[in-house]
């Protein structure tokens, strides 16, 4: 027998074990991913009765995440912006095969936080200028949404030398201080800017999704 068929002789037994072994873990991944993937379920909002006030935000829904946009009034021309959640490699980087999924929900990965403006000086421009995704309106106290859109710009602004840009989505991402997973959702840190907008957010298991 050569030198040469017997290292392929001992290399093919560890060849079919590493295959095994990676089905397995394979499988252990898409088993672990299932109640988040089966079970996550969607958080009913609801606005206050009487803010103070009144303002229009909106909780935007596409493919991607759920996002929050929040009315911006400090520049000449008014615009909206939008910010979300999401796991640092897959929502930021794009590393968004499909096995990378079980990495980003089955435990705790760097998270990123998101940021696009929206050109629309009122509601009805913003609708059709997002006609794309789906938008729900709820009406919120306007100082407590100018108080949480200036702390995410204070926040964005602070990590502004990681950014990272993906024209796909004409949005921006700089590193967040809090990790992602099926237990922290861009739908869950979402829930989280809502509540300090006086909203009430049903409580479930696995948070997949919010509708108003």
């Amino acid at each position: 027998m050569s030198p040469a068929r017997g290292a392929n002789d001992e290399e093919a037994p560890r060849r079919r074990r590493w295959r095994r072994r990676r089905r397995a873990l394979l499988g252990l991944a898409v088993l672990l991913a299932l109640p988040f993937l089966l079970f996550g379920v969607t958080s009913v909002v609801t606005p206050p009765a009487t803010p103070a006030n009144p303002t229009s935000v909106f909780l935007l829904r596409d493919a991607l995440h759920v996002g929050l946009v929040l009315p911006d009034r400090t520049t000449s021309t008014p615009r909206y912006v939008e910010y979300g959640f999401g796991d640092w490699r897959y929502y930021a980087l794009g590393r968004d095969a499909w096995y990378e999924i079980f990495a980003t929900v089955l435990w705790p990965t760097p998270g990123g936080l998101s940021r696009r403006e929206w050109a629309a000086a009122s509601p009805a421009e913003l609708r059709r200028s997002a006609s794309w995704v789906e938008l729900d309106e709820l009406v919120v106290d306007g100082d407590a949404a100018l108080a949480l859109r200036d702390r995410l710009e204070r926040e964005f602004a602070a990590k502004s030398g990681q950014l990272a840009h993906r024209p796909r989505f004409r949005m921006d991402f700089v590193p967040a201080d809090r990790s992602y997973w099926f237990g922290n959702t861009c739908a869950d840190v979402a829930a989280a800017w809502l509540r300090q907008l006086g909203c009430t957010v049903g409580w479930v298991p696995i948070r997949a999704s919010l509708r108003t």
